[in-house]
């Protein structure tokens, strides 16, 4: 159970600085897949940042840690979303009635290109980072786009949110429009590696080789990538 995860407004708890606290509320998580364990009005011990127990009465030796009380609330573990595409937040839900290929190349492919432009993507990437802290979801992996620096900007945004997540500079060098296929698979790959080697600082997103699909990467890039 990941801890700082109590849905207020479907908000989680600022926990900046403690390792170790007590969070009260009606806790509700999964021990098994069929079985949900509801403790109402309990408490969510966390120690150095993990949750370490859930109690109906606070032992005695927890009793000094900080308090977070969020009674008659729903306290749950922080969700995982492990596929979700930062730059299709801004037209989520659109053209749910074409195909795949024709979503791409109507909607997807010409939104993306525009995260060529930073200041565009600094405004799209604070909406989509900002809505993604304010839900349930507590870590994910996250597809960017083919353009190394909007996708760093990304990163930083998710670093300094506190949630945990996997980042892909997405790849592709054919089955695009010009104007989103990268140049070659070497240029491809050398800037993979130059985003590598700029996402090493980072505490808390860690970067993952994400080529979009096999259409849309050569078989020459997918070995550039594998070596990587």
């Amino acid at each position: 159970m990941e801890s700082g995860a109590c849905l207020e407004k479907r908000s989680r708890i600022e926990v900046k600085n403690v390792r170790n606290y007590v969070i009260k509320g009606n806790i509700c998580y999964s021990i098994s897949g069929s079985e949900i364990s509801i403790t109402e009005n309990g408490y969510a011990v966390c120690e150095e940042n993990r949750c370490s127990g859930v109690y109906q009465e606070l032992p005695e030796m927890y009793e000094k840690l900080p308090l977070y009380d969020y009674s008659g609330k729903i306290v749950i573990p922080g969700l995982t979303d492990l596929h979700v595409h930062a730059p299709q937040y801004a037209f989520r839900g659109l053209a749910m009635d074409l195909q795949l290929i024709d979503w791409l190349n109507t909607y997807t492919f010409a939104e993306e290109a525009k995260y060529q432009n930073l200041e565009y993507a600094e405004k799209a990437y604070e909406i989509f980072v900002q809505d993604l802290k304010e839900s349930a979801t507590a870590r994910a992996c996250i597809f960017g786009t083919i353009h190394t620096d909007a996708t760093l900007l990304l990163m930083d945004k998710l670093e300094k949110s506190g949630i945990k997540a996997y980042v892909g500079k997405v790849n592709m060098d054919r089955n695009c429009p010009e104007y989103l296929c990268e140049e070659s698979a070497e240029k491809a790959a050398g800037e993979t590696e130059r985003w590598l080697m700029s996402a090493a600082k980072y505490e808390h997103v860690k970067p993952i080789l994400t080529p979009r699909f096999t259409p849309c990467c050569s078989d020459e890039l997918f070995e550039k990538l594998s070596a990587l």
